[in-house]
């Protein structure tokens, strides 16, 4: 089911010595077992306060930063500092079947913070990590979808409706339990409760 792009994810991922995972919608199929749709890129999430071994891992060619709103990329300088969520790293388009973006997570000690959650929205690492059989690290799909539900875009909406039923209660609860001070009428609430 990985297909050529995740393999050269990894094959990329091979050397960094820190924690990544695969996110977006790539993560959401190797959830569901399947793609379920087609991918323009993909996303890797790295934790922020690991850049120094991006920067050291990732030399040639050195990731570059992109504007995740208009796609204008500058040079990168390790040492630079970073924020998770306007922050993206971009590796250069041609060198693999899709564009390979690194997205930043903020963190504290062994627990994930969502940077909207103005720090109160946490889970531990380990939780927040699946696993493929052949090793491929993946983003739980409660924080994929997440970050998808602060969006209208109808690709979001579609990879909720096509993933919601797989979620245990635990997922969906907790995913329902974080969107709803925030968005308490959204459109997925009813699908969660």
């Amino acid at each position: 089911m990985h297909l050529e792009v995740l393999n050269a994810v990894r094959a990329l991922f091979a050397a960094y010595p820190g924690r990544y995972w695969i996110a977006g919608g790539w993560a959401l199929d190797l959830f569901a077992d399947r793609v379920r749709r087609p991918h323009t890129d993909v996303d890797v999430l790295v934790l922020a306060r690991d850049l120094d071994l991006v920067a050291a891992t990732f030399t040639d060619p050195r990731p570059t930063v992109e504007n995740p709103n208009t796609g204008d990329q500058r040079p990168w300088e390790p040492g630079e500092t970073l924020k998770p969520g306007p922050d993206v790293l971009a590796f250069p388009d041609d060198l693999f079947a899709a564009p390979v973006r690194i997205i930043l997570a903020a963190s504290d000690g062994d627990d994930w913070i969502y940077h909207r959650g103005r720090g109160t929205i946490r889970k531990p690492l380990d939780e927040i990590t699946l696993t493929t059989t052949d090793g491929i690290p993946y983003l739980a799909p409660e924080l994929v979808l997440l970050f998808k539900s602060r969006s209208d875009r109808p690709k979001d909406t579609d990879d909720f409706n096509d993933v919601a039923a797989n979620l245990d209660p635990t997922r969906r609860a907790w995913l329902h339990d974080h969107i709803a001070p925030r968005h308490p009428n959204h459109p997925w609430l009813p699908a969660l409760a």
